[in-house]
């Protein structure tokens, strides 16, 4: 089962199209949503909700505020899935790519993918795209890699 976490905060705009969009992805695989709501004070939550009530795959956890490190962290001890995506609910992530990502995994060739903002043109901040470069170059040097977005 593939288990898409979504870290949220203050995403009302967007996350009803993403919830949409994942619900409405063909896998070869079931799936789970798992939204981990970090102290949004818009109605976000109150949208999740409603979409949790309609589909029983559909998880709303909320939680104080504290980063979306954390938020992570709490979806994959709540997710049941044994492959899990990291979906951020700002839609900067295209949930019609997950066959792509986990067909590795599905195949036995990989353990682990990543997905990069880099292999398309992508509109970066010049600093942004810089910085993550930069930290990305370092962290292949360190650990041997050949990630290409960290």
């Amino acid at each position: 089962m593939l288990s898409v976490i979504i870290p949220l905060y203050n995403e009302e705009r967007t996350i009803s199209s993403l919830i949409k969009k994942v619900i409405s992805v063909d896998l070869p695989i079931r799936k789970e949503i798992v939204v981990v709501d970090d102290g949004s004070t818009d109605k976000s939550r109150e949208i999740v909700y409603d979409y949790a009530r309609k589909y029983k795959n559909i998880f709303l956890i909320t939680k104080k505020n504290g980063g979306k490190g954390s938020a992570i962290k709490i979806g994959l001890k709540k997710a049941k899935g044994n492959i899990f995506i990291i979906q951020d609910a700002d839609l900067e992530y295209d949930p019609n790519d997950y066959y792509n990502l986990i067909k590795p995994i599905l195949d036995g060739k990989s353990y682990v993918v990543y997905g990069s903002r880099f292999l398309k043109k992508n509109k970066f901040y010049f600093m942004n795209g810089f910085g993550n470069r930069f930290l990305t170059f370092f962290t292949n040097i360190l650990y041997g890699t050949r990630i290409s977005d960290i």
